[in-house]
């Protein structure tokens, strides 16, 4: 079986490079590829891609995305740089002739699909959040398959059926048990884990909110663990004076925890809903107001609807929501059945439509 030459583009956030790294670790488990792959200069695609996949090509791309509104004068000259890219991500893709390109979105996919394109290079598009993207809404038509995580999604597009495959999103596995976890951050086995995170920057609401938290909880002999990712040193500091949290400013495979946590509280980003789901975990969803199209609040709407979630909007959030929203959380039952591993509907589309 002959070795598949594949191209990825799709970063420049953990939301768009990390179901690229769960597509392609599964896809290497079944063949021998060659991988080229487009990065954003200096984002976690350009800092991760060659640890996560020695022996990669990479072409790291100096880009920018549109500002709002879309119609402010500074994009012109964003516009015109994306075109220049286009001409030398052209060359690469032309020298490296893959099997096929596939896309997660971001602005750096816009240069990229659309070389592609000119090349005639089959095109796969993978769409994160609920609310499609810009990039990939203007590239959609160029894809032979376009995969979508949340099945509202589909009416953002003007393509025929067929070619809109509701697969999921696609996450990282678990590698460890919840006692290898729980050992990892010398928390006590026999108490409810919280996982708290604010994206892969942190978030300072967050932490706020938290810390009264803690604060309140701290002198009721507390039955609670807390494992949290601050997003800042200085706040991982000042939280690790409750002898209950483990604080950290990053912390590595955190999926891992995510995966046993019996409740994780979060911003609503799409890969975060997604390992919820993928793990059927319950989540406390405080998305940030700040996000394109206000997609994570529909991200974590589509979190509730099937028992999974619980939204505080940012306005609301104070330590006594938090803790009423954890208490309602932890006592809650759920009745829901994890959905089919989003990686295997995206390869058996993609090799099965191109018999490779």
């Amino acid at each position: 079986m002959k070795k598949l030459k594949v191209a990825f583009c799709g970063g420049g956030t953990g939301g768009h490079y990390y179901p690229a790294v769960a597509i392609l670790h599964a896809l290497s488990r079944v063949r021998e590829i060659e991988l080229l792959y487009f990065t954003v200069w200096g984002k976690i695609d350009d800092r991760s891609v060659e640890r996560d996949f020695p022996g990669v090509r990479k072409m790291s791309l100096k880009l920018t995305g549109l500002k709002r509104p879309l119609y402010s004068p500074a994009n012109a000259s964003i516009f015109f740089s994306h075109l220049r890219t286009e001409r030398s991500v052209k060359r690469q893709l032309a020298e490296f002739s893959p099997d096929f390109l596939f896309s997660t979105g971001g602005y750096v996919s816009y240069p990229v699909v659309r070389a592609a394109k000119t090349l005639e290079i089959p095109i796969y598009i993978h769409e994160q959040n609920s609310i499609v993207g810009i990039a990939n809404k203007r590239l959609a038509k160029y894809a032979r398959r376009f995969f979508i995580s949340f099945e509202e999604s589909g009416r953002d597009l003007e393509l025929p059926k067929e070619r809109i495959v509701y697969s999921g999103n696609p996450v990282r596995e678990s590698k460890i048990t919840r006692n290898e976890v729980m050992k990892r951050f010398d928390l006590p086995d026999n108490k409810p884990l919280i996982v708290v995170l604010g994206g892969s920057l942190g978030s300072e609401l967050i932490n706020r909110a938290c810390e009264g938290l803690y604060e309140e909880i701290q002198s009721n002999d507390c039955e609670l663990s807390f494992l949290h990712s601050t997003g800042d040193e200085s706040s991982a500091i000042s939280l690790r004076r409750f002898p209950f949290v483990r604080a950290f400013s990053y912390i590595e495979d955190l999926t891992d925890a995510i995966a046993c946590a019996d409740l994780v509280v979060s911003r609503g980003g799409a890969t975060t809903i997604a390992e919820l789901q993928y793990f059927g975990r319950k989540g406390i969803i405080i998305p940030w107001s700040g996000a394109a199209e206000n997609h994570q609040f529909y991200n974590a709407r589509s979190l509730e609807r099937v028992g999974l979630g619980y939204v505080i909007l940012e306005g609301n959030l104070t330590s006594t929501a938090l803790r009423i929203a954890i208490n309602e959380m932890l006592h809650r039952k759920i009745s829901y059945k994890p959905p089919r591993r989003p990686v295997e509907i995206v390869l058996d589309n993609i090799l099965r439509e191109e018999s490779i």
